[in-house]
């Protein structure tokens, strides 16, 4: 396990940054990247391979958990469409949002977070890496964290395609692919985050012009229905049933629906609570390695008793 001061200079490092950039006009930036050939977080640099598909993991990450590591993993293995019908060279971001649309900050501070996601992507690396996953998965792909002012997912995907700083970062403007749960897809195309919009599914018309798409894992059985009822919500799309609101019927391609598991109905909530209560069994069972250590070495959610989703 690395070192505790590694990462307490890490956070102190991210704090700063993390000022800088929610002091700037910037809407997108980079601040750290974990390589496949060094295993620890270091501060990002233009990639001197440029990516043409950046498959993009947007959470509150607090903290990481095995679902985002299955998520991940799913979607880089060699038998996901991200991976097998897209183009090469790939990119994994581990994004953050400043300003969350449907959630309030609390808890573990944005450094700490942002620590976490490092902690994580290192621990997502030494799994790919492992024997059981190096001849199924696609190999050497760099994990980038980054953060963004956005509280939508076009406005996320806008601003690394198109701002001078995710230009810096992502030259060639990649196809993006962002890894999401069904829950979210739901909202993805619910009319009433895009009112100012006329109609207001208009809004995403320049998120699919782009080639951008959805990787939507279902939901086993739960408050959003049976699969097949989760497949309908797609098929819907494709058969206009949301041309009404502005919905394309084509854009029901660019989104992937993958079978349910349920790693990756992993509550944060649950880990939380667990950490709060000391029960570090349930957190090194629902957290990779090293998100259980630091989770655990800086007490991060000892003050969290109220159980209630995070920024």
């Amino acid at each position: 396990m690395a070192s505790r001061n590694l990462y307490k200079n890490l956070t102190s490092q991210l704090a700063s940054a993390l000022k800088d950039f929610q002091s700037s006009s910037s809407t997108f930036r980079l601040l750290q990247t974990v390589h496949p050939t060094t295993l620890t977080p270091e501060p990002a640099s233009p990639p001197t391979t440029h990516p043409q598909t950046l498959i993009v993991l947007d959470s509150s990450f607090n903290p990481p958990s095995t679902a985002h590591l299955t998520l991940a993993l799913s979607a880089l293995s060699n038998d996901s469409k991200s991976i097998k019908t897209t183009s090469g060279p790939h990119r994994l971001l581990l994004l953050f949002s400043t300003l969350n649309a449907d959630k309030a900050p609390s808890a573990a501070s944005f450094a700490q977070r942002l620590t976490l996601m490092s902690i994580f992507a290192t621990d997502l690396q030494k799994t790919l890496q492992s024997p059981q996953y190096a001849s199924t998965h696609a190999p050497n792909i760099p994990i980038d964290i980054g953060v963004t002012k956005a509280p939508y997912y076009t406005d996320k995907a806008a601003a690394i395609a198109t701002t001078t700083e995710g230009k810096h970062w992502y030259p060639n403007s990649p196809a993006q692919i962002h890894l999401i749960g069904f829950d979210t897809l739901t909202r993805f195309f619910a009319p009433k985050y895009y009112s100012s919009f006329d109609p207001p599914l208009s809004a995403l018309e320049p998120y699919f012009a782009a080639g951008h798409g959805l990787r939507a894992t279902l939901r086993p059985g739960d408050e959003f229905g049976s699969e097949e009822k989760q497949r309908g919500f797609v098929r819907n799309l494709s058969e206009g049933g949301l041309e009404a609101e502005g919905g394309k019927r084509e854009w029901a391609d660019r989104v992937e629906l993958v079978e349910p598991t349920p790693k990756a109905g992993v509550s944060s909530t649950v880990i939380r609570k667990a950490a709060k209560a000391g029960e570090w069994r349930v957190v090194e069972d629902l957290c990779t390695g090293g998100v259980a250590w630091w989770v655990s070495e800086e007490g991060l959610y000892e003050e969290d008793d109220r159980g209630t989703k995070m920024g």
